[in-house]
């Protein structure tokens, strides 16, 4: 479907004649409601609608099909999934990419074929969900659903002045229910199917909500877009990052947004609005993120705008994480930030191995690792086994000392400025100055991509001082993330730090593993001749327990 211009005359055609089908066949219904049953999907897809008062400037009707696509399919199973485990959910999500609606169709379905079923709906305020001819609220789109589906599928005995009431509906068929509450009151209307919790990051006090719903369900879904960075959802949200208990829903999938609609919004919003609630960016609002969002999100697919093929050193960068973190790695070729891998399970004897097939998988030429920490040496020792010498393995000490330390930093001109400080004045360790590296190179990429959008010409761009991502790679939503999180701090003495580990989790943030793997990788420069001449390929690779 041509989701800029569809044709819903030929689905509002086709649902006629499979309706009239229907009636005439009552064992084709029976068998419907069966398959429906297990198949929520199938049914908003067969006769869902949806409402949208902006489709009425473009000349199009507000009651629309609900039409599927393959992003908002995927989210459905991943609900489904949820609920029949049994467990938790979050999904992060850009603005408008109809989640609400896509919850509101689920339950309603298992609320016509599933006997007993419970859905909880929760929110910030009462208004949003239930407000009597408020169409943005979630028990208006509940009404709205059930009211536009075919009479054959609604439960025998419905009366909606009496089974559909101020945030409840009742199947008076199989006893199915969907309810409602808000604020402080979310979680304690009794037990629930599913609790799902709309835009939980604007509730009030999310860890009350949080353990009411605890009580009353063993499926609570959190849904919404970001609200900062100092509260639950955000702390969920990077807790479950990588993991089935999270869903990101990026606007990029919805197939009726492109750079045109993105470039619109830019232009009419404000630019946290766009960062926070579109690029699911929570720390949009924050001043002393290590690498500012907006210079990130500059560099995303950034080699596709300026067209320059990446060429120089294929890397790698790993870091093994503490005890019960995901072990990350971060390729790069040249400019280009080629891939993000992250093992969730297992430990540092599956990781090593697991990172040296990392770097192969990506034609790396040098794969750095994480050398601080007691297990360093044998790590090293290790990974050299698997390389079998045909790799350069190179320690990253990132509380070791800075380089060049004498040296000032680089002024306005691009050289070394006696009026500024020294490296060794500037910066704590290793991993604050190679951190600034990787600032510098974001910082360079965001100059770049603003002068192509104010209508400049991408000439002479220097790779060497800029970087992209590739923004097809697996992980890379993570990377994204993960880049902005860390704190620029600046210590007693002036120098600056980067925010340890230890420090982010104090605020309920995971380490950040893609984050450092990046400025391992980014630190690396090129090998030496000999170096590259042992560059592993098929022929004469290591076996894997070398």
């Amino acid at each position: 479907m041509d989701w800029h211009n569809p044709d819903y005359t030929s689905v509002f055609k086709k649902r006629q004649l499979h309706i009239d089908e229907v009636r005439s066949n009552p064992i084709l219904l029976d068998a419907m409601k069966r398959h429906y049953k297990d198949n929520p999907w199938d049914f908003i897809n067969d006769w869902g609608m949806t409402f949208d008062p902006r489709q009425i400037e473009k000349g199009m009707l507000a009651s629309v099909p609900f039409i599927l696509w393959p992003r908002q399919e995927e989210f459905l199973h991943w609900l489904d999934g949820r609920w029949k485990a049994g467990e938790y959910g979050l999904t992060e999500k850009s603005r408008d990419c109809g989640v609400t609606w896509l919850s509101v169709g689920y339950c309603c379905t298992q609320w016509l074929f599933n006997p007993g079923f419970s859905a909880g709906f929760g929110s910030a305020k009462e208004s949003k969900v239930d407000k009597k001819g408020d169409p943005d609220c979630i028990f208006e789109k509940i009404r709205f659903f059930i009211n536009n589906i075919p009479e054959e599928f609604m439960p025998e005995g419905f009366n909606e002045r009496l089974h559909s009431g101020f945030m409840k509906l009742i199947n008076p068929e199989n006893g199915a229910t969907i309810t409602g509450d808000s604020g402080l009151q979310i979680g304690r209307g009794g037990r629930k199917s599913i609790w799902i919790v709309d835009e939980s990051a604007f509730v009030e006090n999310q860890q009350a909500a949080a353990n009411a719903i605890s009580m009353a369900t063993n499926c609570h879904i959190d849904v919404s877009t970001f609200n900062g960075n100092g509260n639950l959802f955000y702390r969920k949200s990077v807790k479950f990052e990588g993991t089935d208990h999270k869903f990101i829903f990026d606007w990029r999938q919805d197939p009726r947004k492109d750079d045109i609609w993105y470039a619109k919004q830019k232009a009419e919003k404000d630019a946290v609005t766009v960062a926070q609630e579109i690029d699911r960016d929570p720390n949009a609002s924050a001043t002393d993120a290590f690498i500012p969002a907006h210079y990130v999100r500059a560099a995303i697919d950034l080699h596709l705008l300026i067209k320059v093929k990446p060429s120089g050193v294929r890397a790698t960068g790993f870091d093994p994480a503490d005890e019960g973190d995901a072990k990350a790695t971060v390729s790069k070729y040249g400019y280009l930030l080629t891939a993000a891998e992250m093992m969730k399970d297992g430990d540092i004897t599956q990781a090593i191995p697991w990172a040296y097939e990392q770097a192969f998988a990506n034609h790396s030429q040098v794969l750095s690792y994480d050398a601080d920490g007691m297990g360093a040496p044998v790590m090293k020792l290790t990974l050299e086994a698997h390389a079998a010498g045909n790799m350069p393995i190179l320690p990253f000490y990132g509380s070791g000392e800075v380089v060049d330390k004498d040296k000032h930093l680089i002024g306005a001109k691009g050289l070394p400025d006696k009026s500024l400080k020294t490296n060794g004045d500037a910066y704590l360790n290793y991993r604050a100055q190679t951190a600034t590296w990787l600032r510098n190179r974001f910082k360079a990429s965001y100059d770049v991509r603003m002068q192509i959008e104010s209508g400049g010409v991408a000439v002479g761009v220097d790779v060497e001082e800029i970087i992209s991502i590739d923004s097809t790679c697996l992980h890379a939503f993570e990377l994204i993330a993960e880049l902005s999180r860390p704190k620029r701090i600046y210590t007693n003495n002036g120098k600056i730090k980067v925010e340890s580990k230890k420090e982010m989790k104090a605020r309920g943030v995971e380490s950040p593993n893609l984050f450092d793997a990046c400025i391992m990788v980014n630190a690396v420069k090129a090998p030496s001749r000999t170096a590259l001449r042992r560059t592993p390929t098929r022929s004469n690779r290591p076996g894997i327990n070398a």
